[in-house]
């Protein structure tokens, strides 16, 4: 498949102070933006309280094959996130912070491979922007910061594409680089970083990259098709060129070609890598449950997740161009000129760059393959971010260079999106706030820099100083993420009801002797904080009033049970005269509802409670 790449950038990526001093400055923003106030906030429900309470019976019980969800099995996801987090509580302790400084560093260092490999694919400027850009990204932000495994699958899926990158492009001249085929040993690299993609999320690991890889090279000239070629004149010269190129695509896509460029792209070393790497787990874990965590795994969580909608979570096809609009903030304010620019030299060169090809397969795959899908949640297409941060960062190395590339009309559009944002940060969040009666203050930080770098910004560049504007956009979104993440996050934290549960439990019983239920209530968080606050090994499960008396009459001793208010309310008749109100907390984020701690004292309860009786008034915990 060899091309040659008139424009590809002739800079080495590995030495040189300047790409050193790059890598240390992306190196502080990161730290700035993901690390501040990493651990100011308690976990959130659903994801991070499911996946920390799975390392944390990791760490408790010594059992690193199984994942365990309260005391059961969790066919969820595979280990390499339970198994960072749980070795992060064997060194450190178990904390927020320890919990999400995994996805923080593995954030960092999908930054530094995207400079890498915008550096290779453009120009040093164009890496340096691109890993900006991704780094200051909001869903990827949110990903960086949280205790889950998309910030690995980014990294490894990323630095498959950027070693088969590495292996295909050879300089051949100054300004030009040549697209070849890898060898076995590259090959092999690139299929062992999907093999550790597969034990992060699971087959998409291998699926997703390799389609982004074998869409590229379907879509690449053949040797036969470079530059001049009676190829590109009909689809850029002659009456109906156009047609001529829709043909010459679905050419490159026939079956039989298909079929050939899988067979070039060594499935068998794909597969016998993927298995070296993820096998072992994927048999251990299968011999130690029977069969059933892969029945869960493959069929429930991947087969039956991408046929029907679970959790609550159905979407339109067009939901990840929405979620990208707001997940790619504030750099989507740039797509309309980079999409402008990226025709104009499509138009001017005849085809697009392999490094511009490349790229929107990558994102293509990714965005096309997960709106097929039923069950959508906007981080699914976090990892087609480092591809939508290389072709931006391309752009704004080019427009740093040329600054008339955006007219002042558009400028002035995007300049005013964003303070229209900022102006809506200032004043938004506060009225959801009181809409959901949360008592919180100061919900308009995070709008501040938003606005006033956007004045600033727009001032720049309305006098041709692009990298003065540039500059203080990066440094005025740094500062909304941390004034987001670090500020109004924790502000909002004060009031997660699970917490305040957790902690009345380990008041009212110090030494964790209670049984724990949770009645036709269930969050995560309950059972995580209960356990790691209160001591609770295990939170029974209860939907119906009947399932309370039945577990009452099973367990004599003395209990903890969580309840709806309003149920409560409903079935008081039914319950136990011996059925004490330990506390009431608002339920979090739903308005006008609360949640009742109950405990029974149990049958062989000698001592006093000192708790209220249910219907007596008492103090309540916020």
């Amino acid at each position: 498949m060899p091309f040659i790449s008139p424009d590809s950038a002739p800079t080495p990526t590995s030495t040189g102070s300047d790409f050193v001093g790059s890598q240390l400055r992306l190196a502080l923003l990161c730290g700035f933006v993901f690390l501040l106030g990493l651990g100011a906030t308690h976990f959130w429900d659903d994801d991070e309280t499911y996946f920390v309470e799975v390392a944390r019976e990791m760490h408790q019980t010594g059992d690193w094959i199984v994942p365990r969800f309260n005391r059961e099995l969790f066919s969820h996801k595979p280990p390499i996130m339970f198994w960072l987090m749980a070795g992060g509580f064997r060194l450190f302790g178990i904390s927020e912070f320890v919990a999400r400084l995994p996805a923080a560093l593995f954030g960092l260092a999908s930054v530094l491979l995207v400079h890498h490999l915008g550096s290779r694919l453009h120009s040093r400027l164009a890496g340096f922007w691109s890993a900006v850009i991704l780094a200051t990204s909001l869903n990827f932000v949110v990903i960086a910061r949280a205790a889950a495994c998309d910030a690995e699958l980014v990294f490894f899926c990323t630095l498959s594409i950027f070693l088969y990158v590495r292996a295909a492009q050879k300089r051949i001249a100054p300004g030009q680089r040549e697209w070849g085929e890898p060898s076995f040993r590259d090959w092999c690299g690139i299929y062992f970083a999907m093999g550790f993609a597969v034990l992060t999320k699971g087959p998409i690991g291998l699926l997703l990259p390799g389609c982004v890889l074998g869409l590229f090279r379907l879509l690449s000239p053949t040797p036969g098709e470079v530059s001049g070629s009676p190829t590109q004149a009909m689809e850029s010269d002659l009456p109906g060129g156009r047609w001529a190129g829709l043909w010459q695509v679905a050419c490159r896509l026939s079956p039989l070609r298909v079929a050939r460029e899988v067979w070039r792209m060594c499935p068998g070393l794909a597969l016998g890598s993927v298995v070296l790497v993820a096998g072992p787990w994927f048999a251990a874990v299968g011999w130690h449950t029977d069969g059933e965590f892969l029945r869960g795994f493959f069929g429930t969580h991947h087969l039956h997740r991408f046929t029907a909608g679970m959790d609550n979570h159905a979407g339109p096809a067009w939901f990840y161009l929405a979620a990208i609009c707001v997940g790619f903030f504030p750099w989507i304010l740039l797509a309309r000129p980079v999409l402008l620019d990226l025709w104009r030299r499509r138009q001017t060169a005849g085809r697009l760059s392999p490094a511009d090809r490349l790229l929107i397969c990558w994102v293509t795959v990714w965005v096309g393959f997960f709106s097929l899908a039923t069950t959508k949640f906007p981080h699914y297409v976090v990892p087609a971010y480092p591809a939508l941060a290389l072709l931006t960062g391309a752009f704004v190395a080019r427009w740093e260079a040329e600054p008339g590339l955006i007219s002042k009309w558009a400028l002035g559009l995007m300049w005013g999106t964003l303070l229209l944002i900022g102006g809506g940060l200032l004043v938004i969040p506060g009225m959801v706030a009181q809409h959901l009666r949360l008592e919180i203050g100061g919900l308009w930080i995070p709008g501040v820099p938003v606005v006033l770098g956007g004045v600033m910004a727009w001032w720049s560049s309305q006098r041709q100083q692009v990298r003065q504007s540039l500059g203080v956009w990066t440094i005025s979104t740094a500062l909304f993420l941390v004034a987001l993440f670090g500020w109004t996050a924790a502000e909002v934290d004060r009031g997660q009801s699970n917490v305040a549960l957790a902690r009345a439990m380990q008041a009212a019983d110090p030494h964790g002797n209670c049984r724990v239920a949770s009645w036709h209530f269930f969050r995560p968080g309950l059972i995580y904080y209960s356990g790691e606050l209160a001591g609770v090994d295990r939170v029974e499960r209860l939907e119906t009033a009947e399932d309370l008396l039945a577990w009452w009459k099973a367990n004599p001793g003395p209990t903890f049970v969580v309840a709806r208010a309003d149920e409560l309310d409903r079935e008081r008749a039914r319950l136990p005269a011996d059925l004490q109100e330990v506390t009431r907390v608002p339920w979090f984020m739903k308005q006008g509802h609360e949640l009742v701690l109950l405990r029974r004292p149990g049958e062989a309860s000698k001592t006093p409670s000192p708790v209220l009786g249910v219907g007596d008034s008492g103090t309540t915990a916020r």
